[in-house]
């Protein structure tokens, strides 16, 4: 019974460093698609302010906004592009309001 104790705990560590390699993965695109958006001096601290007021399922909708924002801008489109739906939309706002707080 010990050793199936110690592989559940086992398990139960492995588990929560996945979470934290993934949490951390995501802060690494949060962070990454905030800088292309937000060029300049101040955009570090502007993206790690910004990157601690996301949280939840906020935060994987702003990346995806500030990722197709990002693409959709780098080929020259506009925000009216066909990629910018209104959910991409609306987390682009969240992105937006998040930045004005942080600068």
């Amino acid at each position: 019974m010990r050793i199936l104790g110690t592989g559940v705990r086992a398990v139960a560590v492995a588990l929560a460093l996945s979470a934290g390699f993934v949490a951390t993965a995501a802060g690494d695109d949060f962070m990454a698609q905030c800088k292309i958006g937000t060029p300049g001096p101040d955009s570090e601290k502007i993206c790690t302010c910004m990157s601690g007021k996301v949280t939840g399922a906020d935060r994987g909708d702003v990346i995806q906004a500030m990722t197709t924002t990002n693409a959709v801008m780098a080929k020259g489109g506009t925000p009216a592009s066909p990629e910018m739906t209104p959910k991409v939309m609306k987390s682009l706002e969240t992105a937006m309001n998040l930045q004005a707080q942080c600068m």
